[in-house]
C-alpha cells in the first residue's frame, strides 16, 4: 500500500498516489476507526481547501463515511483547517477530516484528521488508520442519496470559527489602533478573514492574493520569504507597519517587518510569549520542535519556564498542550498553538495575536524584536531544501548517526541530538540540523548561529555532505 501518513496526515501528488480510489481507501479506514473507538452515533465534519478538486475529494470522503453509517457534515465552502477543528469541538463530534496539502506545492493534495479535542490525530490514531488501509473495500453511497437519507448535510463552518477567534483576540484594541497592515493569504483559505474581522476600525488592512487559485500563483503556498516577494515589495515601498501571510489552509503564519525583513516563527513565538505574560499574566511551559530557535531556550531560562523539545510535527506539540500546562508551542514552519484556544495551530489567529501585541504595546515589530535580541542575543536562521536520491539520503544519515563530524564549518561539535533527524550543536550554540521532510521527497537542512555569515557557512557545509 503506497499510502503513508507523515508529520501531519497523508499527502501525495494528485493523479499519482493521491487519487479518488486512494482517498476512498483512507476514508474507509477513518470510518472503521471511529465506528470502533467513538461513542455512537458517530459524526464527522469534512472540510476542504482551495486546491484543484479538493471539494470533490471532500464529497468522496463524505460518501464513504455515509455508506458506513457515519453522519457526515460537509463544509459548504473552502475553509481554514482550524475551522474544521473548531467545529469538531463546538459540536462535540468524534473527529474532523480536512482535504488539504497545507503548504505543499500545487500538485499535491492530502488528508488531515482532527480528533475530538480539535487537534491533530494522535500517533495511536494514525497507527490504527494505517493498519486498516485496504483491509476492506471502500463502501460508497452517492452524495445526493446520502443527503436524502440524512447521512450527509452541508454546513457553514465559519460562524463557529469566527466566534472562537473573537472570544480570544482583543479585536477592539486592534481596530482602535492606526496600524497599517498588509495580509497575504497566498490564494488559500485565509481569504479576507483578517480584513473582515477588523472592518470598521481605524486600522487599515490591504489584502493581496485573496482570490482562490489552485496553482497558488505558481509556487508552494508556504509563508516563507522566497514565496512572499510581492508582500515584501509592498512593505518596502509603502508606509506599512506589518505584513502577515498564511499558508494554503491558513494554519501557518509568516510575518514581514516594515523594512521587508522576514521574522522567523521562533522570533514570533518569543514576541507572543512576552505579550501573554505581560498582559494576561499567563505562565506555562514552552514547547518547541527540534528545528526551532535557541532564543526560546534563553527566554524560558530567564523567565523560569519549562522548555520542552519535540520532533517536528504539530501532533507532538498538541499532545503536550493537553498533558501539561503549556503557554505556547510551535514549529519553525509557522505553526503555533496558544494556551486557552485549541491544541491546534492557526495562522489567522496568530496573525491577529501579533496585531494585538503591536496595538497594546504601542511598539513596532522590529522594536520588539530588538529588545528581545538585547536580552537573549541575536540569532540568524536559515533553511535549505535538497532533492537527493533516496539511496544517498539513507547513506548520509547512517554515516551521520554512526560517525558524526567533530566539527562543522570551523565550529567544534559539542553535542549530537537525534530526536528528529540529526542535529549537530556547536560549542558556540550554533547548530546544524538534517531531517527528511515528512510530506515531500526532500531533505531539509537547517542552521542557526549568532552571525549570518556563520549560518551560510553551516548550510554550505551541510549541503556538501549530501551533494558529495
Amino acid at each position: 500500500m503506497a499510502i503513508k501518513f507523515g508529520t501531519e496526515g497523508w499527502r501525495a501528488v494528485m493523479a499519482e498516489e493521491f487519487t479518488f480510489e486512494n482517498v476512498r481507501i483512507v476514508a474507509q479506514a477513518i470510518a472503521e476507526h471511529y465506528l470502533e473507538t467513538a461513542a455512537p452515533p458517530v459524526s464527522l465534519v469534512v472540510g476542504h481547501d482551495t486546491r484543484f478538486l479538493s471539494d470533490r475529494f471532500a464529497r468522496a470522503v463524505a460518501e464513504v463515511l455515509a455508506a458506513n453509517g457515519v453522519r457526515a457534515i460537509l463544509a459548504d465552502r473552502s475553509v481554514p483547517t482550524c475551522a474544521v477543528s473548531r467545529y469538531v469541538v463546538a459540536h462535540k463530534l468524534a473527529a474532523g477530516v480536512m482535504i488539504t496539502a497545507s503548504h505543499n506545492p500545487p500538485e499535491y493534495n492530502g488528508i488531515k484528521v482532527k480528533e475530538s479535542f480539535g487537534g491533530s490525530a494522535t500517533t495511536e490514531t494514525v497507527a490504527s488508520l494505517e493498519r486498516r488501509l485496504g483491509t476492506h473495500a471502500p463502501k460508497r453511497v452517492p452524495l445526493e442519496q446520502a443527503k436524502t437519507q440524512h447521512l450527509v448535510h452541508e454546513a457553514n463552518l465559519m460562524p463557529d470559527y469566527l466566534k472562537g477567534i473573537r472570544s480570544f483576540i482583543n479585536l477592539a484594541a486592534i481596530r482602535k489602533s492606526r496600524l497599517k497592515i498588509v495580509v497575504d493569504p497566498m490564494h488559500g483559505t485565509g481569504d479576507r478573514i483578517i480584513e473582515q474581522l477588523l472592518k470598521g476600525g481605524r486600522c487599515t488592512v490591504q489584502t493581496l492574493h485573496a482570490d482562490p487559485d489552485a496553482r497558488f500563483g505558481g509556487h508552494a503556498p508556504e509563508p516563507i520569504a522566497k514565496h512572499l516577494t510581492e508582500l515584501i515589495a509592498t512593505l518596502k515601498r509603502g508606509r506599512w507597519d506589518i505584513g502577515l501571510a498564511t499558508d494554503g489552509d491558513a494554519d501557518r503564519i509568516g510575518v514581514i517587518a516594515p523594512n521587508g525583513a522576514f521574522l522567523n516563527p521562533g522570533q514570533i513565538m518569543c514576541i507572543l510569549i512576552e505579550h501573554l505574560m505581560a498582559t494576561r499574566k499567563w505562565k506555562g511551559a514552552i514547547v518547541k520542535t527540534v528545528s526551532n530557535t535557541s532564543m526560546l531556550d534563553r527566554l524560558a531560562l530567564a523567565h523560569g519556564l519549562k522548555l520542552l523539545e519535540v520532533p517536528v510535527g504539530f501532533k507532538h506539540v498538541a499532545k503536550l498542550m493537553m498533558e501539561d500546562n503549556v503557554l505556547i508551542g510551535g514549529e519553525e514552519s509557522g505553526g503555533i498553538g496558544v494556551r486557552g484556544y485549541l491544541p491546534e495551530r492557526d495562522g489567522v489567529l496568530n496573525g491577529l495575536l501579533v496585531l494585538e501585541v503591536l496595538a497594546m504595546q504601542g511598539q513596532g515589530v522590529l522594536a520588539l524584536l530588538r529588545t528581545l535580541e538585547q536580552r537573549f542575543g541575536r540569532w540568524h536562521y536559515a533553511r535549505r531544501d535538497l532533492t537527493v536520491p533516496t539511496e544517498r539520503i539513507d547513506r548520509v544519515f547512517e554515516r551521520l548517526r554512526r560517525q558524526p563530524p567533530g566539527a562543522m564549518a570551523g565550529v567544534n561539535v559539542a553535542k549530537v541530538n537525534t530526536l528528529d533527524g540529526v542535529k549537530l550543536i556547536g560549542r558556540d550554540e550554533s547548530w546544524l540540523l538534517f531531517r527528511r521532510s515528512g510530506t515531500e521527497p526532500i531533505v531539509r537542512v537547517y542552521a542557526e548561529s549568532p552571525t549570518g555569515k556563520q549560518v551560510t557557512s553551516l548550510l554550505n557545509f551541510g549541503v556538501k555532505l549530501f551533494r558529495h
